[in-house]
């Protein structure tokens, strides 16, 4: 059967065409990385891939979130540890007090020094990071510790710190018509660190799946009042307690009292070191979080890789190929058209 030389012709033109494109694309696979440029080429892939990068997307707001809080856990750190360097200090100054061979001039003179200890304690309680005190609950508005003007009683949030209980992990005080009352501006912060954030019915976020970023300041002051041995009413709280203590020391020792307010700043320094626990707890949590977020960028990252970046010597190995089948082509071509054709295309 004869065969036009048309035919011949567009079957060829055809032919060049097919191995001059995959040249290109094999080109551009080897330039860009990519095993192709648009998500019609490799649906699946295309596909898979966009999933990957939005779990990694995610995994990376995740890690960020962890990290800034390591950053304020770091300072949250820094203050409990000066707080309770603070407390050491002045537990050895009150010692000093009931010494029997101090006399009240240097009772004076540790009154003062306790004085200033005790405004130290209040700075660092009312320390900021980032422009969020550290602190306060939810109250970022303000100062969550002042002192009362008229009584020199510490406050929280406008609360006599004093008057505050603590029942079934809810602080409260008693009102005019001893009504329990909630401390305000006291809830628990969340975030949302890759655990799968979740609400319960109240709307509220549910403990198992975020992470606690605030503090309380009333669990790390104090609060309330107790009765020591002695029968001596002492406070719950460290400013306060320090100020008694100021005034069992001067102008004339107390001793008794001093006993049992030497023995609650004992317990309060140590529920200040309970606290430092606790966050160093958080903390190592956060850490490990940290690691299991990083690995998992790692491993989505590796297989996005897979999904749609070329390998490099593969397709150094393809393109070579195309080239050898171009020149192939265009050597039969030399022998299947006319001269003036070929001269035309070369």
């Amino acid at each position: 059967m004869r065969v036009a030389q048309r035919t011949i012709s567009r079957n060829y033109l055809r032919t060049l065409n097919g191995a001059l494109s995959k040249r290109a694309e094999s080109f551009e696979r080897g330039s860009t990385g990519l095993k192709f440029a648009t998500l019609s080429e490799n649906v699946s892939d295309g596909t898979r891939a966009m999933h990957v990068q939005e779990q990694r997307y995610q995994a990376t707001q995740y890690l960020d979130n962890t990290n800034n809080l390591l950053y304020e856990m770091n300072s949250v750190d820094s203050n409990m540890g000066s707080i309770h360097s603070i407390l050491q200090t002045a537990q050895e100054k009150v010692l000093k007090g009931m010494s029997e061979s101090m006399g009240q001039d240097g009772r004076d003179v540790l009154a003062k020094e306790i004085s200033k200890l005790k405004e130290e304690i209040l700075q660092f309680a009312n320390a900021q990071y980032g422009g969020k005190y550290l602190f306060s609950g939810t109250n970022n508005s303000a100062a969550p510790f002042t002192v009362n003007e008229d009584t020199g009683k510490l406050m929280y949030n406008g609360i006599e710190v004093e008057k505050i209980q603590k029942e079934d992990g809810e602080y409260f005080y008693m009102d005019e018509n001893n009504q329990k009352v909630t401390i305000p501006k006291n809830d628990p912060i969340y975030a949302d660190i890759g655990l799968g954030y979740r609400y319960d019915g109240n709307m509220t976020a549910d403990p198992r799946t975020a992470f606690q970023v605030s503090f309380s300041g009333l669990d790390l002051l104090g609060f309330g009042t107790a009765t020591g041995e002695n029968g001596t009413q002492v406070s719950g709280n460290l400013y306060d307690l320090l100020t008694e203590i100021e005034n069992s020391l001067t102008p004339d020792l107390n001793k008794e009292a001093l006993d049992d307010q030497y023995t609650q700043l004992v317990d309060l320094t140590d529920q200040v070191g309970v606290c430092r626990t606790d966050l160093g707890t958080r903390m190592n949590f956060l850490e490990r979080n940290a690691d299991r977020l990083q690995n998992d960028i790692d491993n989505l990252t590796e297989q996005e890789s897979g999904l749609i970046s070329s390998n490099p010597a593969d397709e150094a190995i393809k393109l070579k190929e195309c080239e050898y089948v171009w020149m192939a082509v265009l050597q039969l071509g030399s022998q299947i058209l006319p001269s003036s054709l070929l001269d035309f295309m070369q």
